[in-house]
């Protein structure tokens, strides 16, 4: 009955216009998953890359997964490129999305130790809705349970659309700071043909520093604050965070503002960097406070040999590349 009433409450924030369906997945570690945080942030560490993310959230009643796959590396002096796709899977199975981005960036330099870039993003998302695990009031009875059959109209359950999102980034030795805005041309998301709902245009503001504490054991220590503010339609965001570390390894804290709070664990092993955070929630009654795990791993290598590469990127690999998760 508990999940019959959850489904019932499910369905009528669908019909009250609640944009539950227009939200974008999240992931807590941002600078481990770089390609999907800003697209001006492909082939910026001066090396190809491929990064895979897992996220698991929820129960078993409202679980959310998410995983991303992507690769990105540097093209000719100053520019990147950049390839994502991602599956979301919402409330167990009942929405999903698959998409598939390409990105292109290209920064300059602005002063001897600055640089100035930017980035686009295109893409292609499907996103399902299995109307059959939806649970209409006028199927419940109030003895025997879910016995009648719904007359509700169901409507189409798989959509189609482009995506458009642009970022800008600044970064020096010790300064970063980074814009993306997401879904530029807000794709119609209308599972009911009568319905006008859009893809609210998503607004992600990054920055962050470095203080620099000295060198241990042949290691130098940095302390990184960082903020993040995101905004998407009705929801907002605030993301405030601590990194401190070394090239070898990185701890982090972060609390995302009445939500959350998020500790992860970064190691690099030769080429590979394994990260590991766990969202711990603040905020029990809110629908998306629900514990996270979430698992990251990057091999970053040299695609094409140096020697047979004519016009070598020459842009600066900024700290948070090497330090951040």
């Amino acid at each position: 009955m508990v999940r019959a009433l959850f489904f019932t409450c499910l369905t009528l924030m669908f019909q009250t216009g609640t944009r539950l369906l227009a939200q974008d997945p999240q992931f807590s570690q941002f600078y481990a998953n770089p390609v999907n945080l800003n697209p001006t942030l492909v082939g910026i560490a001066g090396q190809s890359r491929v990064i895979a993310i897992h996220r698991q959230q929820g129960t078993r009643i409202t679980g959310f997964r998410t995983s991303s796959f992507s690769m990105d590396s540097p093209l000719g002096q100053s520019s990147g490129w950049g390839v994502q796709a991602i599956h979301d899977s919402q409330m167990n199975g009942l929405i999903n999305t698959i998409s598939f981005h390409a990105s292109l960036a290209h920064r300059m330099n602005i002063s001897d130790n600055a640089q100035l870039g930017m980035g686009i993003r295109l893409g292609l998302y499907q996103k399902t809705l299995d109307w059959d695990k939806l649970i209409f009031e006028d199927q419940l009875d109030d003895r025997m349970g879910i016995v009648n059959q719904t007359n509700e109209t169901f409507g189409r359950n798989r959509i189609t659309n482009g995506d458009i999102s642009v970022g800008m980034v600044y970064y020096s030795p010790d300064l970063f700071a980074g814009a993306t805005i997401s879904h530029v041309n807000r794709p119609l998301e209308n599972f009911n043909t009568e319905s006008d709902i859009r893809l609210p245009i998503r607004y992600t503001l990054h920055a962050g520093g470095f203080l620099r504490m000295g060198n241990y054991r042949r290691n130098e220590h940095v302390l990184s604050p960082n903020v993040i503010f995101e905004r998407q339609g009705e929801f907002s965001y605030w993301h405030l965070g601590m990194y401190y570390g070394t090239e070898v390894w990185t701890a982090g804290a972060w609390y995302r503002w009445g939500d959350a709070v998020v500790m992860s664990l970064g190691v690099n092993i030769s080429r590979f960097r394994l990260g590991y955070s766990y969202d711990m929630p603040v905020a029990a009654y809110k629908a998306n406070s629900a514990s996270a795990h979430e698992l990251s791993v990057a091999w970053q290598f040299q695609l094409i040999s140096n020697k047979k590469i004519k016009n070598r990127y020459k842009g600066k690999c900024p700290s948070f590349q090497r330090y951040l998760f």
